[in-house]
């Protein structure tokens, strides 16, 4: 890097500072939230399916800005397929809508997983449904919509490793589809032998019986695991604040021991919250 590069370089890092310092941001310079080379980021997204238009141009921003290696996207619509696929073109997008099985118009929610294409090859990937037919489009006990979980396995281009990227969204109703849901989810995420790590919108507080429920047996919360961490709500209604408990999860299996950060993104961007919830990520070496 010449002088003026140098000097190019330290000018945006100081503007995107005073930025997010105003809370005006996120409006960082390109890459200047990026994780170092070895260093895994994962981050859970609930993008929120309605307010569209006054969002469209922050979320896929936020991604861009912190440079998530896999995120787990939940309340991702059709619309926001399509913005998110024109907008993020260093990015892979893994998903099927839960009403349809495909993607279209009518699909639903996706439950997607977006990877880093320059950086990953996709080995394998699905989706299921969270019912007692999880092969197919259903609707599991008591639960208020269709469920579903999307994975992928990742392989990492240059060091031939490779990660399991689990990721689903509870339903907010039913307490069976829940408990059942978490169950399906976690045997999935238990059945890779690789490094996994699983996110999600769960619908439930941390602490509670079904929190226990998916931290018990092999799944480990990086919330506790990192020891630069944050604490407070993640879901928070377009009102902001702290004080609470999440209710999104970033959980890793036994393969993943070494997690150096937890982040809860709690900017906002020309005055408006990114979602209803806040994007969390957090940063592990995976090996």
């Amino acid at each position: 890097m010449n002088f003026f590069e140098t000097i190019k370089a330290a000018f945006a890092a100081f503007i995107a500072a005073i930025v997010a310092f105003f809370g005006f941001g996120p409006v960082p310079a390109q890459n200047s939230m990026a994780p170092a080379e070895d260093v895994t980021r994962i981050m859970s997204f609930n993008v929120r399916c309605n307010e569209y238009e006054a969002r469209k141009n922050v979320v896929p921003a936020i991604i861009e800005a912190y440079v998530p290696d896999s995120a787990g996207l939940q309340e991702c619509t059709y619309q926001w397929y399509v913005r998110l696929t024109e907008e993020l073109e260093d990015y892979a997008f893994v998903g099927v809508g839960r009403d349809t099985g495909n993607l279209d118009k009518n699909c639903g929610e996706i439950s997607a997983v977006i990877y880093r294409k320059d950086k990953f090859d996709l080995v394998d990937s699905g989706t299921f449904w969270l019912s007692e037919t999880p092969d197919e489009v259903s609707r599991g006990w008591d639960g208020a919509c269709n469920r579903i979980c999307t994975w992928v396995v990742l392989k990492n281009k240059e060091t031939g490793l490779k990660y399991a990227h689990v990721n689903t969204h509870l339903d907010h109703m039913g307490k069976k589809a829940r408990t059942n849901g978490v169950e399906l989810v976690k045997e999935k995420a238990l059945s890779f032998d690789i490094p996994t790590v699983v996110t999600g919108d769960f619908n439930f507080d941390k602490g509670t019986d079904l929190y226990n429920q998916l931290v018990t047996g092999g799944l480990k919360d990086t919330q506790d695991m990192a020891p630069d961490t944050m604490t407070g709500k993640t879901y928070h209604g377009y009102a902001g604040g702290k004080s609470g408990k999440p209710i999104d999860f970033i959980c890793v299996n036994g393969k993943i021991t070494d997690v150096s950060v937890y982040k809860i993104l709690r900017e906002k961007y020309e005055g408006t919250y990114i979602s209803d919830h806040y994007p969390i990520y957090s940063d592990m070496i995976i090996k």
